[in-house]
């Protein structure tokens, strides 16, 4: 059984999934006892000396800069993989070393040639990282470089986040935005909503990373390229048992693709049927109870009123406000199994008007009261 120190921060998507391709790596049949650290930056000296001393076979990691540990690291003869080293440092060279990356140069080129095909676009932008991150600095070349190839410039926003509505009104329309991840794409949506400009209508934008949690929390939501973060660490890991094994000298760089785009409203101009109508569900979902109609909906999904009522006579057999209702009656419901809210008061938690409103629009569905209904 071999004995590997995995260190590695899970505070964010990518790490997540990197995780996640290390243990899919084990699982496929390989005899490792991992050892989990949530830091790179809490490697020491005096913990690379206890790992060597304790038979320790193999280390998984990461650094973005040169630390004690690091050195320490390269003198141990410890196995050792870097998943996305920075680039711009030069690689250490000693024997039982790999580095991996994400290519970040292909992400930028893989969202150039996206953006640019989804429509007539008259400005292109990158939103780099504020801490001008190695690996934002890469998306924004390989972004550069694909639309340099069809002789598009590329604007850069290079101002602090007070000055972003400002930037994005002097963006000639339509534009299509980079985010360097998807926190940045939501913070130029939640710009673009303040400064009153229609997304996408008048601007595209697109994140990265794909954390679904992030995407789909904001509204419009956001489409995002995904790199290949579990492959990543699949080939890390692969890499890692490798050299463990003494098979073969340090290979060069090994740099993993990203998987695709996975798109959402952001950067979607006419939602097609199915889309719109998940979009309309789940908005409703969340905000019946609120007292939303059906033009809020059509208005917050950016469509017209009689398309949105269009979809859902065409695909649900129903209409907007009878979903709204379902899900307010449903609200309802619960309120009278649970609580002794008088009929006023649950109005009010439901969307309703007045307890005369409910009771009318209930009795119209059901045949009875609310008050039978509790009774009952």
């Amino acid at each position: 059984m071999k004995k590997v120190l995995v260190a590695y921060s899970a505070n964010n998507v990518a790490a997540r999934e990197f995780i996640m391709g290390v243990f899919k790596f084990i699982n496929e049949g390989h005899d490792w006892n991992v050892r989990m650290l949530g830091n790179p930056y809490e490697i020491t000296p005096e913990m690379v000396r206890n790992a060597v001393l304790d038979g320790t076979d193999g280390i998984l990691t990461g650094f973005n800069m040169v630390t004690a540990g690091y050195k320490e690291l390269i003198k141990s003869d410890i196995p050792l993989v870097l998943n996305n080293f920075p680039s711009q440092l030069p690689p250490p060279d000693v024997p039982n070393i790999s580095i991996l990356h994400n290519d970040e140069i292909a992400i930028g080129r893989k969202a150039a040639a996206f953006l640019r095909m989804k429509g007539s676009f008259r400005t292109f932008a990158y939103v780099p990282d504020e801490t001008k991150s190695w690996w934002s600095i890469y998306r924004q070349r390989g972004f550069r470089l694909e639309l340099a190839k069809h002789g598009i410039p590329c604007r850069t926003f290079r101002g602090n986040w007070s000055q972003m509505e400002t930037w994005l009104k002097t963006l000639i329309k339509p534009a299509a935005i980079l985010a360097t991840n998807d926190v940045t794409g939501t913070r130029i949506l939640e710009a673009c909503r303040t400064a009153g400009i229609d997304v996408p209508g008048q601007i595209a934008v697109l994140g990265v990373d794909n954390d679904e949690i992030v995407c789909n929390g904001v509204r419009p939501t956001l489409s995002s390229l995904h790199p290949n973060h579990i492959e990543l660490a699949r080939r890390a890991a692969e890499e890692l048992d490798r050299l463990m094994n003494g098979k073969g000298k340090t290979n060069p760089p090994i740099f993993v693709p990203p998987i695709g785009i996975i798109e959402r409203s952001s950067t979607q101009k006419v939602p097609p049927a199915g889309f719109l109508i998940k979009e309309a569900l789940s908005y409703i979902s969340e905000h019946a109870t609120e007292g939303i109609t059906a033009s809020d909906v059509a208005e917050r999904l950016k469509v017209s009123h009689s398309l949105l009522r269009l979809r859902f006579r065409t695909i649900l057999k129903r209409s907007v406000r009878d979903q709204i209702l379902d899900v307010r009656f449903a609200a309802v419901n619960n309120l009278l199994k649970t609580t002794q809210y008088n009929l006023e008061h649950i109005a009010s938690k439901t969307g309703f008007s007045s307890a005369n409103m409910l009771s009318h629009a209930y009795k119209t569905r059901f045949g009875r009261s609310p008050s039978e209904i509790r009774l009952q």
